[in-house]
C-alpha cells in the first residue's frame, strides 16, 4: 500500500486509523489523563526508543515513566506544529516543529527560560486500534545549543571583520 497524505486518506479508514489513535494518544498525554492511554495503547507490548534519551522501553508504564522524569516536552507556553503527516496501513510518521519556552530544562541543561524550537519526527506503528510501538525523534542537540548558547544584547556590537563588514 502506497503511503498517504493524511489529507488524501482513504474515507473507509476506521476511527483506529493510526492518525486518529495518535491525535488520542496525544491529547491523553497533554491533558494528563494517563488513565486513559490504555483505550489508545497496548499497556504490555507498547515499546517506544526516544533517539537521545532512552534505549528501548517496552510497557507503557515505563515509558509514561520517562515522559514523566526525562523527556517531557522541555517548553511551557508551546506549540507544537506538524508540517509531514503520512499514514498506511498500520505506520504513522509525523514530521513537525515545537516552539516554546524552556522553563522546564532538558537532561543536562537547567531551566533557562529562553524561547526555543525544535524538529521531531515521530513514527507509530497502531496494531487493532492500539499503538504497539513509537519512534520518536528529536532534535536534542539544536535544543541544547539554543539552551547553552552565550545570550545576545540587542545592543551589543558584533565584530567586523578584516574588510570592515559586519
Amino acid at each position: 500500500m502506497a503511503a498517504q497524505k493524511a489529507g488524501t486518506q482513504n474515507r473507509r479508514m476506521t476511527t483506529s486509523a493510526p492518525l486518529n489513535v495518535y491525535r488520542r494518544f496525544q491529547s491523553f498525554l497533554i491533558n494528563g489523563e494517563y488513565g486513559r492511554l490504555a483505550e489508545v495503547a497496548d499497556l504490555d507490548r507498547y515499546t517506544e526508543y526516544c533517539v537521545g534519551l532512552t534505549g528501548w522501553t517496552t510497557g507503557l508504564q515505563a515509558a509514561l515513566r520517562n515522559f514523566q522524569g526525562k523527556h517531557r516536552l522541555p517548553a511551557d507556553r508551546h506549540s507544537a506544529t506538524e508540517n509531514d503527516i503520512i499514514q498506511t496501513g498500520d505506520m504513522l510518521v509525523i514530521r513537525g516543529q515545537l516552539r516554546g519556552d524552556a522553563f522546564r530544562g532538558v537532561p543536562g541543561v537547567p531551566p533557562t527560560g529562553r524561547r526555543v524550537s525544535y524538529d521531531w519526527v515521530d513514527m507509530y506503528r497502531v496494531t487493532g486500534g492500539r499503538i504497539a510501538w513509537r519512534y520518536p525523534l528529536c532534535d536534542w542537540k539544536g535544543l541544547q545549543d539554543q539552551l547553552t548558547a552565550p545570550s545576545c544584547r540587542r545592543n551589543q556590537t558584533r565584530p567586523k571583520d578584516d574588510d570592515g563588514e559586519l
